[in-house]
This record gives structure tokens, sequence and C-alpha cells, in this order.
């Protein structure tokens, strides 16, 4: 099962940010040039399939992406948009052992989200992680 540490480790290859400046759960230190990966609340019902659980092949991870980079509007524009379309274009990506199929966008573009109290822009993409479930062994 791929995990949201996981996602935090692929964003965090993609060098769009310095590995220690890509978070998961929760942003500390809010320094600039940061990318923050959350669990997205999510309300509705489990997905599984007819037969149970054990007939399922993927999981579904609901992830969302704070792009917390600079004073310059255009600049976080510009990280915000590079980040959503690597997401977008991702298909049958490794990371850790685990195998992300596909990512569906869950907003049509980066939401601008305005700044923080520091006058640091903010932005936020929403995505679901279709992703391969291990293979039951034979008995």
């Amino acid at each position: 099962m791929v995990t949201l540490s996981d996602i935090r480790d692929y964003v965090a290859k993609l060098g769009i940010v310095k590995n220690e400046r890509c978070y998961m759960g929760k942003m500390d230190t809010k320094h600039e040039e940061s990318i923050g990966c959350y669990h997205l609340r999510r309300s509705g019902p489990s997905r599984i399939p007819l037969g149970g659980k054990e007939n399922a092949t993927f999981d579904v991870l609901p992830v969302s992406f704070l792009i917390h980079w600079n004073k310059n509007v255009a600049q976080t524009d510009q990280k915000a948009n590079e980040l959503y379309g690597i997401l977008q274009d991702l298909k049958n990506v490794t990371v850790n052992n685990k195998k992300i199929k596909f990512c569906i966008m869950q907003v049509p573009y980066p939401q601008d989200v305005g700044t923080d109290e520091t006058g640091i822009f903010e932005m936020v993409i929403e995505a679901e992680f279709y992703c391969s479930k291990a293979e039951k062994e034979e008995e």
C-alpha cells in the first residue's frame, strides 16, 4: 500500500524542491520554497469491490499539496503548475518499491489560496493516486 510518506518521497525526488523542504503532515518551520503533502479529507463511502476487499486490485490515496513558495506570485504559480503537470502526466511510477498506476487531478489547475501571515504566496493541488495492491501470494 502506498502511503503519504511514499508520495512525499516521490515529490522530493522530482527536483522541484530540496528534499529537506518537502514535508508531510505539518510544515513546522514554513521555509520559503517548500511543498507540504497532506491527506486529503473527503467524505463518501470506502471503495470496496463486489466480493470484498480481497478482490481489490488497487488502492486510492487522496493527497493535498501546499506549495508555499515566495513573495513573487508569478514564481509561485510557475512552481505549482510544474508540479501539477508532472502529477497530471504520472503513469506507472515506482516509489519505495510500490507502484503508482496513475493520478487523477481533483482540481482543474493549482488553486491560489493567497498568502500566509508573512506574505509568502501559497497554492494548493488536490489529487488522487491510484496504486497497485500487492499481489496475493499463491496458496
